[in-house]
């Protein structure tokens, strides 16, 4: 096939003098914790139908595949030509929104060193109350975009449904091939949806709900092209799926951006994860994907999760025990595992609302999680740990008391900040130089979170349930550790670590 005219310029304009050309612009360097250059490249064309027809008259020699339904073509940067000039020239014709490259993206695999415990995050996330709501919606089907699934699993079969390998672009009931071919995908099935209460093994988000396994590699080390990945997820999604979660790397990639876009323009919900890599993903913020990154047994974020702008929520992601490939249970970790339990999240909210939209699932998400931060979303744990109970409103649900304080520094006035308080009601604001541990407070009748707690005084709820306090930090406790909690008559607020400064 001979090159068309169009494309032959810009082979020219590739091949200019490496002084004319970006070598290493920042959209095409290769992103932290394993995705890679491929040699391909995808060119999304501008919205006027000319500028997709001459795209793809252009592209013709080097066109891989397109998605029209995205407005993506997939293209193989010619041999022997630099990406970041090709994908320059492109750019130069005025017909692209974005010329981004077709990462090799790696399934984000357990940190090291991982330990192996029981399933704790049940626990924080306060699952056993929301099981008394509802155990999930097996017409509700959720989708996961990883390395297939070991379809024999016991305490997976029953909940599988007809998934598809994107790798192939072939249906498994065409015969597309979704066994697990790493084992990464096995345990990421677990966390959504292990079946509950039948005897054996480990226990899901969702007792009842349908897997969909999109198998997105064909490679044993579970590596696999963003293309891929995206096109595995919006499948789903077209396919039956109302949300689906993928646990590779890849996020900051416009081309996830605009999946969501898409996915959520057909009433799904997209879901990523932050990655394991302790990038600040602040450079973006993908209006449709819920970013999710992870936490510890302790509430806080671990030190490889990614954070930053871009990141939605958190959830438990060191440690959790789930299914593995050969029908065994072992602890995991990472934010590929912290992503599926939102997205079993995201079932179980919509299977307690099934008139819902998208929308209002993805709200009550949000709004229902534990505030781990600074009040309110902030760039290390987004809107704060998904909560399944409060997203289900299951009954029993003990109050919750937020809290906050601007930055202690020596000498001068520290100004606290309480939430959820009940109106007129008395909170007490403490301090320990001492650390965590279990603390009865016979007066509120509560246990504090920190040992040997001074209380500095109290304040009166506004009718919001707002408190304000104020208190002067003396002039010598520069450098000291201080923890810091607010509590009320029967509820206890979250311990805040601080250095004085």
């Amino acid at each position: 096939m001979r090159p068309s005219p169009t494309l032959l310029c810009l082979l020219a304009l590739a091949g200019a003098p490496l002084a004319a050309q970006r070598s290493s612009p920042a959209g095409l360097q290769e992103l932290p914790g394993g995705a890679l250059r491929s040699g391909r490249l995808i060119a999304r064309p501008l919205p006027a139908p000319a500028a997709w027809q001459r795209a793809r008259a252009a592209l013709g020699p080097v066109l891989i595949r397109e998605y029209p339904e995205v407005r993506e073509l997939v293209v193989q940067v010619p041999a022997g030509l630099d990406e970041a000039g090709f994908a320059d020239s492109l750019m130069a014709t005025g017909d692209y929104q974005y010329v981004t490259p077709d990462w090799l993206c790696a399934p984000l695999k357990t940190p090291d060193d991982p330990k192996f415990g029981g399933q704790w995050h049940h626990r924080n996330m306060q699952s056993e109350l929301a099981w008394d709501v509802t155990t999930g919606d097996p017409g509700y089907v959720a989708a996961f975009v990883d390395t297939g699934v070991d379809t024999s699993h016991p305490d997976l079969a029953a909940q599988l449904v007809s998934g598809y390998n994107s790798a192939d672009k072939l249906a498994q009931s065409a015969g597309g091939r979704i066994e697990d071919i790493n084992g990464h995908g096995t345990a990421v099935a677990g966390c959504i949806g292990a079946v509950g209460d039948n005897g054996r093994g480990v226990a899901g988000v969702n007792w009842s709900v349908s897997l969909m396994p999109i198998r997105t590699t064909n490679q044993a080390n579970g590596n696999a092209f963003l293309s891929d990945l995206l096109d595995g997820a919006r499948w789903a999604v077209s396919n039956g799926a109302k949300s689906a979660s993928v646990s590779y790397t890849g996020v900051e990639s416009p081309s996830v951006g605009t999946t969501g876009d898409t996915i959520h323009s057909w009433g799904g919900v997209l879901l990523w994860a932050a990655g394991n890599s302790g990038t600040n993903h602040s450079s973006f913020d993908w209006a449709n994907v819920l970013v999710i990154g992870a936490t510890n047994s302790g509430d806080w974020k671990t030190s490889w999760s990614s954070y930053g702008r871009a990141l939605d929520c958190m959830a438990p992601g060191e440690n959790v025990l789930t299914t593995i490939k050969g029908g065994g249970y072992a602890g995991v970790s990472g934010t590929s595992f912290s992503t599926p339990l939102t997205n079993g999240a995201v079932a179980m909210i919509w299977a307690a609302n099934p008139g819902w939209n998208n929308d209002q699932v993805v709200a009550k998400l949000l709004a229902s999680c534990d505030d781990l931060g600074p009040v309110g979303e902030d760039d290390t744990y987004g809107w704060g740990r998904v909560n399944l109970a409060r997203g289900v409103d299951a009954p029993g649900l003990p109050p919750s008391l937020g809290f906050d304080h601007s930055y202690p520094y020596a000498g001068q006035d520290c100004f606290f900040t309480a939430t959820g308080a009940q109106p007129g009601g008395q909170v007490v604001f403490f301090y320990s130089l001492h650390g965590l541990g279990s603390t009865p407070w016979p007066a509120l009748g509560v246990d504090l979170g920190v040992l040997q707690p001074v209380a500095m005084g109290s304040a009166t709820a506004d009718p919001a349930g707002e408190v304000r306090f104020t208190k002067r930090i003396p002039a010598g406790a520069a450098r000291l550790v201080v923890w810091t909690q607010a509590a009320e008559q029967n509820v206890a607020s979250r311990v805040i670590l601080s250095v004085i400064l």
